[in-house]
């Protein structure tokens, strides 16, 4: 007799049925519904034919034809939802294979990118790091994983960074920022860092975070080093007069608040001009850098000493009154009258200086350094030579107000000239254009000089008709090289008042027309600190300009007022990189690197670069060499006037020695 087996049965039928149901709970785990709810189905209707068949062997079901048929019917109804079960499936088990293989491509590009990559949980914890990332740092993944990147952390980066990082992958939005991270053994670099949440597979809920860290040390310090150079003198590594502004202005701010006062130096050499014409620039450079170190060691160390230009010098003492103000000046006088010994000459510098207090005698640099350069000429004739500021002093040069009473005659009885020094394309070292410089023919000095005439007529306003002259004047010039040579440009300078001036651009487009002169010819020359006066007269006259087609440079690039930001949000098209650093590149490496950095900050910016103050061959082939292609300077020609020159544009031959064209 056979063992009784409905036992056995019946518990095949109730582990068909809890297949069916663990099939069903697959189904949030895999995402493949109709796959899973298909084998679900024919496990239940596995279990229901079998229990079919125990009823009917119990006697629980009597016919024995609809035992059979329903049996055969359930069977290939289970055959059918097996089959399609199973080509559901193979289709999933293919389409796994291919997102592993998708994602075998991904980890690859992953571990061979040049930048690190990191994955962590919600709370920051690292689950994978890429190879990348072990290599930079050091560290292997099995020594951080589970760990957050708090460990990278160098203490250079602000603590405000992370917050704000944190705040952006909250709300989960992309956030972009700069680490400073240490590696293993100590060693510090900077990285643009790129954090990402990452979603679920229904893109509803974030799982994770990914970040990207590109290595950018070097672009850094490359950045911070043109900074630097944009903040800083370059000759005597002093703050320039924008970080001297900046200073002051702070420094105005703490006083304000501790109701202390602050006094704002100008210095300024005594016949120092001679001595540079006499023995170089060389010489004279040599002098004004042991000047600035001994300047600098007669203040304390939070009061700050900056060049002016040339041989001027600012300090700005904080906390002090007119007498501490007084003693130190006193203290840098004997400091810079010492004697200074350069290639056997004994130099015995004197200096004068001006001395302005806050709040006394203003609340704003500007003013601070315009009456302490007041008090500064007055020191001049004073024989301790130190003054303090005051009212009265601003009547004090009657030469300088005789002077400004002959400008206004010189103007009325156009007694003012151009000069014309050549600017040449080093491609093929042929005169491509000229820069106009204007000239008083004083009836009693003769040939006066820009500097001295120009201050005045932009403290006063009067630069503005000088400059209507100058451009009617040049651009008539302009219109008779150009029958020789159609492609010639003339750049022509402009100050800060001409900038303000909202007629200027109406002025130079009636011009352009009634002498038939592309405006793209014209080049305007603006200064850096032009430049920094930025307000919105000045910024309509620059879209006015640049909208004629007129083209803007910038004078006297990297010596007092570089910002990058106006390279990028001003119509400039030209850089002229200052004299002073063409001139001593051939013997400091200091220069020739500030040079190379400025000509390539130029290209790279698609910006045309000039480099004055020529005087040399071999000037002319380092600038080559540097991919420099357009020049001026003494080397070339000295400023001349037109019917010099002349002669020189039709031979259109290449120049070949100093002041010297091919016959």
């Amino acid at each position: 007799m056979l063992p009784d087996l409905s036992a056995v049965l019946w518990l095949s039928v109730l582990l068909q049925i809890i297949a069916a149901i663990l099939a069903l709970r697959l189904i949030p785990v895999t995402g493949k519904t109709t796959a899973w709810i298909l084998l679900s189905f024919g496990f239940i209707l596995m279990a229901s034919r079998r229990a079919i068949s125990l009823l009917y062997q119990q006697g629980l079901i009597e016919s024995e034809w609809l035992t059979v048929m329903t049996a055969e019917v359930v069977a290939l109804i289970i055959s059918i939802f097996i089959l399609s079960g199973v080509l559901l499936l193979k289709n999933v088990f293919i389409k796994q294979r291919h997102d592993e293989d998708e994602l075998r491509k991904l980890t690859q590009v992953v571990e061979e990118n040049s930048s690190s990559t990191i994955i962590t949980d919600l709370r920051g914890r690292i689950e994978y790091v890429n190879h990348h990332f072990t290599e930079v740092t050091g560290y292997g993944l099995n020594e951080i994983k589970g760990k957050t990147p708090r460990f990278l952390k160098s203490g250079n980066t602000p603590s405000e960074t992370f917050a704000d990082m944190w705040k952006s992958i909250r709300e989960d939005t992309v956030w972009t920022g700069e680490f400073c991270n240490m590696g293993k053994k100590g060693e510090l670099r900077w990285e643009k860092a790129r954090v990402s949440p990452v979603k679920d597979a229904d893109g509803e809920k974030t799982t994770h975070y990914v970040a990207v860290l590109e290595d950018i040390t070097e672009q850094k310090a490359h950045r911070e080093a043109l900074e630097y150079m944009a903040m800083h003198d370059a000759l005597t590594d002093l703050p320039n007069r924008t970080l001297f502004y900046e200073k002051v202005y702070q420094a105005i701010l703490r006083a304000e608040q501790k109701g202390a006062s602050i006094a704002v130096m100008l210095m300024d050499l005594n016949y120092f001009k001679v001595i540079n014409d006499t023995l170089g620039h060389q010489v004279g450079d040599e002098i004004l850098k042991k000047i600035a170190k001994r300047i600098k060691s007669g203040v304390k160390t939070f009061d700050t000493v900056a060049r002016m230009g040339g041989d001027e010098f600012l300090v700005v003492l904080v906390d002090v009154d007119d007498e501490q103000a007084i003693e130190v000046a006193r203290k840098l006088l004997a400091l810079v009258r010492d004697p200074i010994v350069i290639e056997g000459h004994n130099f015995d510098i004197g200096m004068s200086v001006g001395i302005a207090m806050y709040p006394r005698d203003g609340d704003e640099p500007d003013i601070l350094i315009q009456k302490s350069d007041v008090a500064m000429y007055s020191a001049k004739s004073h024989i301790s030579g130190i003054t303090m500021y005051d009212p009265s002093l601003d009547m004090y040069n009657v030469g300088r107000l005789d002077m400004l009473g002959e400008i206004r005659m010189a103007l009325e009885e156009d007694q003012f000239c151009l000069h014309y020094q050549p600017r040449i394309n080093l491609d093929d070292m042929k005169i491509e254009g000229v820069e106009a410089l204007v000239r008083w023919q004083h009836p009693r000095q003769g040939l006066v000089m820009p500097d001295l005439f120009i201050p005045l007529l932009e403290e006063t306003g009067h630069i503005t008709s000088l400059t209507r002259w100058v451009f009617r004047h040049a651009l008539q010039q302009l219109a008779e090289w150009q029958l020789i040579n159609p492609d010639f440009k003339m750049s022509i300078n402009i100050s800060t008042r001409d900038l303000c001036d909202q007629e200027l651009s109406e002025v130079l487009s009636a011009y352009l027309k009634e002498f038939h002169v592309k405006a793209d010819s014209v080049i305007l020359e603006i200064t850096e600190s032009a430049l920094m006066q930025n307000t919105q007269y000045t910024r309509c006259t620059l879209n006015a300009l640049e909208d004629m087609g007129i083209q803007l440079a910038i004078d006297d690039f990297g010596i007092g007022y570089s910002s990058l930001s106006y390279l990028k949000e001003l119509p400039v098209s030209e850089l002229k990189i200052d004299k002073s650093f063409v001139i001593n590149m051939t013997g400091s490496e200091n220069d020739e690197v500030i040079v190379r950095s400025t000509i390539d900050l130029g290209n790279n910016l698609g910006l045309q670069v000039v480099a004055e103050g020529v005087e040399n061959s071999d000037a002319c082939k380092i600038l080559k060499r540097l991919h420099c292609r357009h020049a001026q300077g003494y080397y070339f020609s000295t400023p001349v006037t037109a019917e010099v020159l002349t002669p020189k544009i039709k031979t259109d031959k290449p120049f070949i020695g100093l002041c010297g064209f091919c016959d």
